[in-house]
């Protein structure tokens, strides 16, 4: 499921993030982030927890501006925080290791916002919040 702090909705399942597309076994390793030490209320906080078996590579684009995230470890949850300076268009991008990838729809989303976002193990399950290729 993917949620808004706020408890509003955005993309019903970006859970749902991923094309069902087959993906095998195998780990990976995650992009340490640094501890956030500044005001919450400055960023876009993102926590992803990975079902998948397989690392995912998360890159947002806020505005149409590439920023990669870095890596989810296969079974684990990461969170990254992203400074904003007001409300701005964003979606992600998830790649699996094995070769499953989404890419969300567009969202307007700002500062103080909080995003929990799940990759399901059945990745049919993505398929509602991917956008067209």
């Amino acid at each position: 499921m993917f949620d808004i702090g706020s408890g509003r909705n955005l993309f019903a399942p970006l859970a749902v993030v991923l094309l069902a597309a087959g993906c095998g076994g195998g780990g990976g390793t995650s992009t340490p982030q640094p501890a956030f030490d500044g005001d919450l209320s400055q960023v876009l906080t993102i926590t992803i927890r990975n079902e998948q078996i397989d690392a995912a590579r998360i890159t947002l684009f806020i505005n149409s501006r590439r920023e990669r995230l870095g890596d989810v470890r296969g079974l684990s949850t990461q969170t990254f925080h992203v400074p904003m300076r007001g409300g701005a268009s964003v979606r992600m991008s998830f790649d699996l290791t094995l070769g499953a990838s989404c890419v969300t729809r567009d969202v307007e989303l700002g500062p103080g916002d909080v995003i929990q976002a799940v990759i399901p193990v059945d990745l049919r399950l993505m398929q509602a919040a991917c956008r067209g290729r």
